[in-house]
């Protein structure tokens, strides 16, 4: 665990769409702004997006999930996506309809035209893909569900459930609250000390007394040592907190804050 003592801030948010970003805002509509993973976009018969302010309405998101669930999977030309009571455990389930899928915090399908979709204000959700056409999966990987290790549970799912191989699979990781900005308590320390073991302390470093989390490491580290490649995973490198004016925040708006949502599917007829 290191001590910063300057004024810079290591890990500080990139601009949404920055140049050399593996993550870009586009338009795939009239109204609507959603970002993107050069990667996951790359793959033939997949789509995916992250929501912004633009489009998808931060409030229904949060206050009508069905609602959002039926808006998204129009914009994205789905069949209907779906979705799971977040809990902030490690639980991720397996798919074959639209709607809520129960308490979890991970979704996994081979459906054709079936997205799975997650909520957050601040959480990474990390997107996952097999290039071999078999499945697509997501996480909600909040600080209790990183260290509970559901992005490895999220891996292991689609290994058993439908034979994928991790070196196959490919993924990418919203914006989030930042190793910028994301400021946490001892517990949280001690609770990822805990669940991960020592080599937890690398995801946190100390800056003017307070411990801040490395939430994009502990995923990305989760996604390698479960398979995937390095260079098939893609970090958005954008701070929630820092770009509130684009993504909701909690820590930024507390409990007025609305939810944006990422998707991730292969539409009907175009699965392998």
């Amino acid at each position: 665990m290191s001590e910063d003592e300057g004024s810079s801030r290591p890990g500080d948010a990139a601009p949404p769409g920055h140049a050399g970003n593996p993550y870009e805002l586009v338009a795939p509509r009239p109204g609507w702004q959603v970002g993107r993973f050069g990667n996951l976009s790359a793959m033939p018969g997949l789509v995916h997006a992250v929501t912004t302010r633009r489009g998808l309405d931060v409030r229904v998101a949060a206050d009508d999930r069905d609602a959002a669930a039926r808006q998204v999977a129009a914009a994205m030309e789905l069949d209907g996506v779906a979705f799971c009571k977040q809990v902030h455990g490690n639980t991720v389930h397996r798919v074959d309809g639209p709607g809520l899928a129960g308490e979890g915090d991970g979704l996994v399908t081979d459906t054709p035209g079936l997205g799975v979709m997650c909520f957050s204000a601040d959480c990474p959700l990390v997107l996952v893909a097999d290039s071999a056409g078999r499945a697509v999966g997501i996480a909600h990987a909040s600080w209790r569900s990183t260290v509970r290790q559901v992005t490895t549970r999220l891996v292991e799912k689609l290994c058993t459930e439908f034979g994928c191989r991790g070196e196959d699979l490919v993924a990418g990781i919203s914006p989030s609250a930042g190793p910028c900005c994301y400021r946490v308590g001892a517990e949280v320390v001690d609770a990822a000390v805990r669940e991960l073991g020592i080599m937890a302390e690398g995801f946190f470093r100390v800056s003017g007394g307070k411990f801040i989390f490395d939430l994009w490491g502990a995923n990305r580290r989760q996604l390698q040592a479960a398979g995937a490649p390095g260079a098939s995973i893609a970090s958005a490198g954008v701070c929630t907190i820092c770009h509130n004016e684009t993504y909701p925040s909690c820590r930024a708006e507390g409990d007025a804050a609305g939810r944006f949502v990422a998707v991730i599917g292969r539409p009907a007829g175009e699965c392998s």
